[in-house]
């Protein structure tokens, strides 16, 4: 893979593992709704940056430094979790008002979790290093998180090296 491929990767794997524990914060800021909550929260925040990262996507694909077939998977990818995430709230059945009505608000409200999930981030992510942030449900959502670390961490790493292969190639009289 080239390297602005890694680093479209490597965002879109971003988009979930930085809106994790700020989600889940923000799911459980008023009473504890249970595991479809934390789970719509979360898929409704990354895929709030999905679409930004779809956005970044299509400007590569613009400048031809990114395949289309990439941002075809990364639509694909917003559009399931937008899909499983809305699902996870319909199950919650409306407890105690929650819930945002239609797929469209879900969407809307996605942008809203995506940026306060963000904020949230610094307050949360010690809770969530230490497991202090998750209830006993919430365990399959922490193991989630740590497979994106770690997927985000090999992503990282060959796109680094990807980028140092890239710039050796260059010829030195090009301008950047």
């Amino acid at each position: 893979m080239r390297a602005t491929e890694l680093r479209f990767w490597l965002m879109v794997t971003l988009a979930f593992v930085l809106t994790q524990p700020g989600s889940i914060a923000l799911a459980n800021w008023d009473a504890p709704y249970g595991f479809y909550k934390d789970l719509s929260v979360w898929l409704s925040s990354s895929a709030g940056g999905l679409l930004l990262v779809i956005a970044y996507g299509l400007y590569e694909w613009k400048r031809e430094k990114l395949g289309y077939a990439n941002i075809v998977l990364a639509a694909v990818i917003m559009v399931l979790a937008t899909i499983i995430g809305y699902r996870a709230e319909l199950a919650l059945g409306g407890e105690m008002g929650y819930g945002s009505g239609n797929i469209v608000l879900f969407v809307i409200g996605g942008f809203i979790g995506l940026a306060l999930s963000i904020m949230l981030l610094p307050f949360s992510l010690p809770y969530a290093l230490t497991g202090d942030l998750y209830y006993p449900y919430d365990h399959p959502l922490a193991v989630a998180w740590v497979v994106m670390i770690i997927i985000a961490v090999v992503l990282l790493a060959a796109y680094i090296k990807a980028r140092k292969e890239e710039k050796l190639r260059e010829p030195e009289g090009r301008a950047p």
